[in-house]
């Protein structure tokens, strides 16, 4: 799987883009990148577009993941907007865990819709 990480200064937020398939080797490595831009930046908030991505997680890597991403470093203050291509039982899945371990976590199929989440207080 490949990203890019661009910051928004206009809206504070920072752009992630994937592409091809993502597992949790590369999961745990993204997340590395977003922890270190996040940092640098001062931003916490945060758009992950996956539209381009298909996910190759089971259910058991998607409940592990919020405390995988704790220990890499991402933060109980991020606002975290995830956009996929279509909300499916995965999807939906990601949202409920990570919602219920206190993250403000959202996702999307629309990226306009995403932007505006992120935008409200």
């Amino acid at each position: 799987m490949e990203w890019t990480i661009e910051y928004l200064a206009v809206e504070d937020v920072l752009y992630i883009k994937t592409r091809g398939t993502l597992n949790a080797e590369s999961a745990n490595s993204m997340v590395k990148e977003i922890v270190q831009a996040a940092s640098f930046h001062q931003c916490n908030k945060q758009i992950v577009d996956h539209r381009e991505t298909s996910i190759a997680l089971n259910f058991l890597e998607y409940y592990e993941r919020p405390a995988i991403n704790q220990q890499i470093g991402i933060s109980y203050s991020w606002k975290i907007a995830m956009v996929f291509k279509e909300l499916n039982d995965h999807t939906y899945f990601m949202e409920t865990v990570f919602r219920n371990r206190g993250y403000d976590f959202h996702q999307f199929a629309d990226i306009d819709e995403a932007k505006l989440w992120l935008a409200k207080k």
